[in-house]
């Protein structure tokens, strides 16, 4: 367990030995959480744009028609998805 002390503007460092461990690089955000009286300090994850676009056009049509079969749309939603998906 270490020590840090907070400086006046509401910063501290977080020891080099965790910022290894965790993969925590200058300038990355991270999330801070009260959780049950702790403050948690974790690192965001984040995903690029183009990455994202590659995982979201996996669902297929066959996909889109099982979730409106499902009737987990409103209606009109469903033209808004199968247009994007014409891309």
């Amino acid at each position: 367990m270490d020590t840090v002390i907070v400086g006046e503007r509401g910063q501290i460092t977080i020891p080099k030995e965790i910022r290894k461990k965790y993969g925590i690089k200058k300038r990355q955000p991270l999330i801070i959480e009260d959780k049950d009286g702790e403050i948690v300090i974790k690192p965001a994850v984040a995903v690029p744009i183009k990455e994202l676009e590659k995982l979201v056009r996996k669902f297929d049509d066959d996909f889109i028609r099982e979730i409106i079969k499902e009737d987990l749309l409103k209606d009109g939603e469903e033209e808004k998805i199968l247009s994007k998906w014409e891309k």
